[in-house]
């Protein structure tokens, strides 16, 4: 009979993650150190931010979302579910992004546990030996933990600094978490012949994180490949075609729009072939050991095999850089990997799976010890992030704001401003820097005023204490006028906006 309520070991197996995943964040935010404060992420803090960009379009109601990077006016076309659903969830909790992004990464990792207990049981894992198969998904991964302490650096420590399995996912980047997790339910929906199910989650996937529906296609396809007599193939395929809409619209916007464009032009730094040896390879190698092909009659053998597919299309693109930016389609790749040895271990002695779990945990705990300890990344003077702040009551939509890079991610994160240089991805990102570079440094007032002009920017923010009109920065004549100061000495920021024209209205 099938399972109604999630199991115990799924819960135990949740318990372990959600902690490891979690307590950091609350300890960083608590304990951050004098005149800093927690940023609220620990990886990718640039990307985050950009999500947030979106998940504050959604606190204020928009289901539609601007690209607040490209400072350039522009009509709003972007839909993602994700960042929806985190904002309606923020908004809320009294707009709290961070917190609700947390919050909605735990519910998206107890939704991962669950799917893949499910699967164990569905495959006839017992309930007794379900536990170290859970805690091997979601806490193993390579060598990257032992090479760190070893001294190499972290840049080459794939599996500790990127997201390719379960537990550096929870940990880091949610996003990644629920793009594994559709993926996963799309996959194995196409596998067992439920087409309508897999369409749903392929398009949720699609307005989710546009990378996986590509490797979704892709893996269905190899599975496909793998399952049925070439005569077949054409009539399995059909039904990948109820995802032609989604593909559409993510074709239109990021490669043809120029305002969206940046996700698939922007420069993405393979790293060597050499470094994901180390690792993928434990968890490849071990998977490789135990498992073994269901019978063809087996009802469960079509269901593993997209699972190998999985891993293989991730590994075709990187091998054979298909795409620009191979490394976003093998986020999530290590999860097929891990499983397949899960339920290969289930076959052997219960101290098989232990033993596994704990040579391949040690990434995790590293992680862990990382994060837990302060980091000038990631606790920041407390004056940057309070400026952001500071400017949310006064930015509407349609204002553009000047800041420097950081303070711009934040700001386009926690307020309703566009960003003149924010996300080193955004498109004309290194020339805006040069001239956000001139204009903080030794720039005539006249040239950084007609900068100001030229690009509209309607918010301003100064380092120190520029008087409540900025004449020394920008001549006499100027139309900005201050809204407000955090901290003191060479530690303020003051924040400017742009008055407009007698009986011309706001901008």
């Amino acid at each position: 009979m099938p399972e109604r309520l999630p199991s115990p070991p799924a819960l135990i197996a949740f318990a372990v993650l959600a902690a490891a995943a979690n307590l950091p964040y609350l300890h960083a935010a608590l304990d951050a150190p004098a005149g800093r404060a927690f940023v609220g992420f620990f990886f990718y803090i640039d990307d985050a931010y950009n999500y947030l960009s979106f998940v504050q379009q959604a606190e204020d109601g928009a289901f539609l979302f601007l690209n607040k990077m490209v400072p350039e006016s522009h009509h709003a076309a972007l839909v993602n579910l994700e960042w929806w659903t985190v904002g309606k969830l923020s908004f809320l909790l009294g707009r709290r992004p961070a917190l609700a992004y947390r919050l909605f990464g735990l519910g998206v990792a107890f939704a991962l546990v669950v799917v893949v207990d499910r699967l164990l049981a569905r495959r006839g894992v017992t309930k007794a030996r379900r536990l170290p198969a859970l805690l091997l998904v979601f806490t193993g991964a390579g060598l990257g933990g032992i090479l760190l302490r070893a001294g190499v650096p972290g840049q080459r420590c794939l599996d500790l600094t990127t997201g390719l399995f379960p537990f550096i996912e929870a940990l880091a980047n949610p996003h990644f978490t629920v793009a594994t997790l559709l993926l996963l339910l799309a996959l194995v929906a196409f596998a067992e012949d439920r087409p309508r199910a897999g369409l749903v989650w392929g398009t949720v996937l699609g307005l989710v994180r546009p990378y996986d529906l590509g490797l979704l296609v892709a893996a269905r396809a190899l599975g496909i490949a793998s399952t049925r007599p070439p005569a077949a193939w054409w009539r399995a395929l059909a039904p990948l075609l109820g995802l032609a809409p989604v593909l559409a619209y993510n074709y239109w916007l990021f490669l043809r729009d120029a305002r969206f464009a940046i996700y698939a032009s922007a420069t993405y730094v393979m790293p060597p072939l050499a470094d994901f040896l180390p690792a993928l390879a434990p968890a490849a190698l071990l998977a490789a050991v135990v498992w073994r092909p269901p019978a063809a009659d087996a009802p469960t053998r079509a269901a593993e095999l997209h699972l190998v597919a999985w891993a293989a299309a991730a590994t075709i693109v990187a091998l054979a850089r298909l795409v620009p930016f191979p490394l976003q389609f093998m986020v999530g790749m290590g999860l097929p990997l891990l499983l397949l040895a899960g339920l290969g271990l289930s076959k052997h002695r219960a101290l098989a799976s232990w033993a596994a779990v704990a040579a391949l945990s040690s990434t995790a705990v590293v992680a862990t010890m990382l994060v837990w300890r302060s980091n000038p990344r990631w606790h920041v003077p407390s004056e940057r992030l309070a400026a952001a702040r500071l400017l949310r009551p006064s930015c509407a939509r349609g204002d553009l704001a000047l800041a420097p890079p950081d303070i711009g991610l934040y700001t386009a994160g926690l307020t309703a401003c566009r960003v003149f240089v924010g996300h080193a991805a955004a498109r004309g990102f290194a020339e805006r820097e040069r001239e956000a570079r001139a204009f903080y440094g030794a720039a005539d007032p006249a040239w950084r005023a007609g900068l100001l002009d030229r690009a509209a920017v309607t918010r301003l923010m100064l380092p120190g204490d520029a008087g409540d009109v900025p004449s020394a920065w920008l001549g006499e004549g100027t139309p900005f006028r201050r809204l407000g100061r955090v901290g003191e000495g060479d530690a303020a920021i003051s924040l400017y906006g742009r008055m407009p024209a007698r009986g011309a209205s706001h901008p």
